[in-house]
């Protein structure tokens, strides 16, 4: 009977731990677009208005480097690609802080260009002046 009752309390405690095999986590999932290439289009920011922007990345499997630049100012891009939207994280040049936000790429089936469709929002320094900015973004493939 003492086993019996020893072998019930090992297996809920193995249960109750998930049985050892480790933590699970969702698979991401692969990148149905490849955003590698010139974009521009127009950008929205709260910061300071309209602009032209334009934004130069390359994309490795899901990972994607790059810059962004607008009449403002440029940075430098950070971004994973998952199915087709694009998470994203942008570092002014020369301050702190970043701006992060999510691009969804899109086909026009009327006119075959690739779009892609943002938004961002983050607190920058620059020049010790403090930036709370967000805004919209939408940009072509060239």
């Amino acid at each position: 009977m003492e086993k019996f009752f020893l072998v019930v309390l090992v297996s809920l405690m193995l249960a109750a731990c998930g049985g050892g095999s480790g933590g699970s986590s969702t698979p991401a999932v692969p990148p149905s677009v490849d955003v590698t290439g010139t974009w521009k289009g127009s950008s929205t920011e709260s910061a300071f208005g309209s602009s032209i922007a334009t934004f130069n990345a390359v994309q490795s499997g899901a990972a994607v480097t790059g810059t962004y630049s607008n009449i403002y100012g440029t940075g430098s891009v950070s971004a994973t690609v998952s199915g087709d939207t694009m998470l994203f994280s942008i570092s002014p040049t020369g301050c702190t802080g970043t701006l992060s936000g999510t691009g969804t790429v899109t086909t026009d089936t009327t006119t075959g260009q690739t779009k892609m469709a943002t938004s961002f929002s983050g607190t920058y320094v620059c020049n010790g002046t403090t930036f709370n900015d967000s805004g919209t973004g939408n940009l072509i493939k060239q």
